[in-house]
C-alpha cells in the first residue's frame, strides 16, 4: 500500500503514498486493526483548478455532538472529543505525504473484524441520521 512497502504499519510524519486514495485506504485499514472508524474531515482544494491539495481524516468520535454538547447524559451522540487524526498533503512531485499524525484516542477502542467493518459503519451512519432527525423534530 505504501510507496515501496506493502507492510501495514502505524502512520508517521513523512510516510508517502502515490495518491490521496492510497493514503485514505491505508488509514482505514490501520483503523480496522486498532478498532475505530474513520471519518473524512476536511479537504483543501486548489483555488485554480479545484484539485485536492490536502485531506484530514480522523476518528469518528472526534468533535462533539449537536449544539456542542460535551457531557449531557441525554445525548446519544457518538462523538467524544477524540483528537486522533492524520493529515496528508500533496507534494509538488504529486506524491502524498503525512504531515501530521495524532495517535492517541480518549476513548476505548473496539476491535472490529474486516468482514463486519462495513456493516458497522453503515449501522453507525444510520443511527446518527435517525438521531439527527429525531433531534430536529423535537
Amino acid at each position: 500500500m505504501m510507496t515501496g512497502d506493502l507492510k501495514l504499519d502505524e502512520p508517521y510524519v513523512g510516510l508517502k503514498f502515490e495518491s490521496e486514495e492510497e493514503a485514505k485506504d491505508f488509514y482505514v485499514e490501520y483503523s480496522k486493526r486498532l478498532g475505530f472508524v474513520v471519518r473524512m474531515m476536511q479537504r483543501r482544494r486548489s483555488g485554480i483548478d479545484g484539485r485536492t491539495l490536502a485531506r484530514r481524516l480522523g476518528c469518528n468520535k472526534q468533535g462533539f455532538g449537536p449544539n456542542n454538547q460535551r457531557s449531557s447524559s441525554s445525548s446519544s451522540s457518538s462523538r467524544e472529543g477524540c483528537k486522533a487524526t492524520i493529515l496528508v498533503k500533496m507534494e509538488k512531485s504529486g506524491k502524498w505525504v503525512v504531515t501530521r499524525f495524532i495517535k492517541e484516542h480518549n476513548h476505548s477502542l473496539q476491535f472490529i473484524g474486516s468482514s463486519s467493518y462495513d456493516s458497522f459503519v453503515r449501522f453507525q451512519s444510520l443511527y446518527l441520521w435517525v438521531f439527527l432527525i429525531c433531534f430536529a423534530i423535537t
